[in-house]
């Protein structure tokens, strides 16, 4: 037994000696009782350590964090914000109405670009062969 068993043993035996007047009395369930206490002491004391920081650690980390005197406030926000250029003023674009009044000038498709209209087509369609007269056979 180490050197710290034997002294929880030794105050049991004084303390059954004292309080019952012997020392066999229930001394079996104590002893188990202080090992299974001294194992939880020194598995607590070989635990590592869990990650956290020390006071200097986290006065240094604190530290380097900005200052509430380096920032705005939300009023000195909304302010400058408010001091911005317009988007409408920077850009140069069209209302709804100019916009369509700008598609009405273009010029027609059929204008420009040499096509034939629905009913053409369809009437050039129906001058074509027909598929089973030309394809019979696979």
């Amino acid at each position: 037994m180490a050197d710290a068993d034997l002294h929880s043993l030794d105050v049991l035996i004084k303390h059954d000696e004292i309080l019952y007047g012997n020392v066999r009395h229930n001394t079996v369930g104590l002893v188990e009782q202080v090992e299974n206490i001294n194992n939880q002491i020194n598995m607590i004391n070989n635990a590592p350590a869990p990650d956290v920081y020390t006071r200097p650690e986290a006065n240094e980390i604190f530290d380097t964090k900005t200052d509430k005197t380096d920032t705005y406030t939300k009023t000195e926000t909304d302010t400058l914000l408010d001091a911005k250029a317009d988007k409408t003023e920077l850009f140069l674009s069209y209302s709804k109405i100019e916009d369509d009044a700008l598609l009405l000038l273009k010029a027609n498709v059929i204008d420009i670009v040499d096509s034939y209209s629905k009913s053409e087509d369809d009437a050039l369609l129906l001058l074509k062969t027909d598929k089973t007269d030309t394809c019979t056979q696979y």
